[in-house]
């Protein structure tokens, strides 16, 4: 017989949940690969990411024009179909031509104004920067991603941070699940669960480090979540 205690299985605390924002300039410059080669690596990365348990992709890529967008946004969802989210930054209507999930800005349209054309079921997550903003949004959003909570590449300098007490408030204050982001990795799952938030977004803590290809960055990000959130210590 084994050694574990009865119900242990059971009690098994779940996954966080993860969310992956997607920067093809950042990947590819970690790959040493053309920006033309964008599109096959992000298709890399969604296929890993919903095979490792992530649960949204959401391609934030301002500058493309919307016809680009959405060729791109409509390839990333053949990539894993009805496996993880598919989350178009700020773009309603890419979102209802693609047939995926939105995530707005703090200052876009109401979430409840959006709904009345988007196509029905669309989940939708919104950003916020402390709690007087979460108060103020729409609570018909599905989420909410909050920060920036820590130092990153993707804001500049001068973005104000909102640090795990300022998540915290966000937290405590949303009827919603929040997600952190800024500067996220696997050694501030502790942190970020313990101020009350649901799971954490993030960026350059699953590109590639040298040797990785684009999915195995995800795997291994994802399995230093895992060993954290399992109580093995933090990650090496």
């Amino acid at each position: 017989m084994s050694g574990a205690r009865p119900g242990a299985a059971m009690a098994r605390r779940p996954d966080p949940r993860v969310g992956l924002v997607s920067s093809r300039h950042r990947l590819c410059a970690a790959l040493r690969r053309p920006l033309t080669d964008a599109a096959i690596l992000l298709t890399e990365q969604v296929e890993a990411a919903a095979a490792c348990g992530v649960e949204f992709f959401q391609v934030r890529e301002p500058d493309l024009p919307a016809a680009d967008l959405l060729a791109l946004v409509r390839t990333l969802r053949r990539a894993a179909p009805g496996r993880m989210r598919i989350v178009v930054n700020d773009r309603a209507d890419v979102a209802a031509a693609a047939g995926v999930d939105l995530h707005l800005k703090a200052g876009s349209t109401p979430t409840a104004r959006l709904r009345e054309w988007l196509p029905s079921g669309i989940w939708v997550s919104r950003a916020v920067h402390d709690a007087a903003e979460l108060t103020a949004a729409d609570e018909s959003a599905d989420a909410f991603v909050a920060g920036t909570v820590r130092d990153t590449e993707s804001k500049a300098a001068a973005t104000p941070r909102l640090g795990m007490a300022g998540l915290a408030l966000i937290a405590a204050a949303s009827r919603r699940p929040v997600f952190a982001i800024g500067g996220m990795t696997a050694a501030d799952w502790p942190q970020v669960a313990a101020a009350g938030a649901a799971g954490m977004a993030v960026i350059g803590w699953m590109l590639p480090r040298a040797g990785e290809r684009a999915g195995e960055a995800i795997a291994r990000a994802m399995a230093e979540l895992r060993a954290v959130a399992g109580g093995e210590g933090r990650p090496s």
